[in-house]
């Protein structure tokens, strides 16, 4: 009798991943050929073999005690941002590489400052160039959506040679639209880019390399299109009047050879057995948080500024959020295991002005939560006294690994920390 009822059990369940296949392929008729959307859907849309994933990891799991050596927690969700400052994508599981997560911050928006380019003035000059934008300064990069088609073996009109496969499939960014007559935004338009363009492509579509400043380092990049080109498409000019940016404006990726190597913290190539490089993070590949740490600001927020408190998760733009331990646990981890791959924990995250900014809306807070970040969690010597820090930066032991939902994490020693400023 139980071998029937497991057997209907399995049949009615292969039965509903067979409908939900079909009924997601008639869903995305306009996708872009031989791909498949990476990322989840909404919680309340989730497939059903992942909620069984999920309420199993918290139902069954249990936090072991904080030290070396135990189990210290499991990862709760991860997420990538293709485009510096914009719009999140949750996944599941992702690609590590020796530069993070793969999509993570493969692109950016930059604005010209300085001299004209074409003037004589520009030339020398230290202060023209194009320079990477953030919502530090342009907050309404939080509304550009982001979406990144991954080339889809199983899909009908899947080819080696199809050109979504040669480019490692296709970036999608919607962004809104305004309605001229009213001048309000209302619906979306979008473009496709190939997400990493081959050299033929990069030679047809007129894409070059020029400097980018980020930081303090200035890398060749991938200009896509800016609004000083005669051909520029109407897409970049029409984000550059939504963000509000009255310089020119540019839209790059990282050149493949060209990625920025990291240091200070960061274990050497000796060490590690490769260079670890980022593309455009701010400095390390990989940011960790713990979502005990976000709950306990939460709680001081609820008197300070109960409109934001319970939303400030998303406002740090962390690739990997756990949960576990205690709040700020993650500040004596040195090395962890995620899942089969080991990671050093290089340095404490400093914190600017960015996390005031609503992810959904766009709309920054006056001073929270940076006001109360800094009234308690100024720890760290190197970083300064009125830099505060929250969640740590982490560099990958090896080059290339999985890192998934639900993977536990270990701890394998603690320490101390000192940032290191650049």
């Amino acid at each position: 009798m139980l071998s029937l009822v497991t057997s209907f059990l399995l049949c009615a369940f292969l039965s509903i991943l067979f409908l939900s296949r079909i009924w997601e392929t008639s869903k995305q008729s306009d996708k872009p050929r031989a791909c498949k959307k990476i990322g989840v859907r909404s919680r309340g849309s989730y497939p059903l073999w992942r909620t069984i994933t999920r309420i199993m990891s918290s139902r069954w799991w249990r936090p072991g005690p904080d030290k070396q050596g135990s189990i210290a927690g499991v990862v709760e969700s991860l997420y990538v941002y293709p485009i510096k400052s914009c719009r999140a994508i949750e996944v599941e599981e992702a690609e590590n590489l020796s530069m993070g997560l793969k999509y993570d911050r493969a692109f950016t928006f930059a604005e010209f400052r300085g001299s004209p380019q074409g003037s004589n003035l520009s030339k020398g000059s230290e202060s023209a160039g194009w320079h990477f934008l953030t919502q530090r300064k342009y907050g309404k990069l939080a509304n550009i959506v982001i979406e990144v088609w991954a080339p889809d073996p199983d899909s009908l009109d899947y080819a080696p040679g199809e050109p979504n496969v040669l480019s490692d499939g296709v970036l999608l960014v919607r962004y809104p639209n305004m309605d001229h007559s009213t001048g309000d935004y209302k619906d979306h338009k979008s473009f496709e880019l190939p997400f990493n363009p081959t050299a033929g492509q990069i030679r047809n579509q007129g894409y070059v390399t020029e400097r980018l400043t980020i930081w303090k380092d200035s890398p060749e990049a991938l200009l896509i299109a800016s609004t000083d080109r005669t051909d520029c498409p109407p897409w970049i000019k029409e984000i550059q009047t939504y963000i509000g940016c009255s310089k020119p404006l540019a839209l790059f990726r990282v050149a493949t050879g060209h990625e920025r190597q990291v240091f200070r913290n960061a274990p050497g190539e000796a060490q590690l057995g490769y260079q670890s490089v980022v593309g455009f993070a701010d400095a390390y590949p990989l940011h960790l948080l713990g979502l005990a740490s976000v709950a306990d600001l939460d709680e001081k927020l609820q008197t300070i500024a109960p409109e934001i408190a319970g939303s400030s998760a998303s406002r740090f733009r962390a690739n990997i959020y756990f949960k576990g331990p205690a709040a700020y646990a993650e500040d004596s981890w040195k090395r962890i295991r995620i899942g089969q791959q080991i990671y050093y924990v290089v340095c404490r995250t400093t914190r600017c002005e960015l996390p005031n900014t609503d992810q959904l809306t766009g709309k920054k807070h006056l001073s929270e939560p940076s006001k109360t970040i800094r009234s308690y969690r100024n720890i760290d010597e190197g970083a300064g006294p009125k830099m505060a820090c929250m969640g740590m930066q982490m560099v990958p032991a090896a080059e290339r690994g999985i890192i998934r939902v639900g993977d536990e994490i270990e701890i394998l020693e603690t320490g101390e920390h000192r940032y290191i400023r650049q």
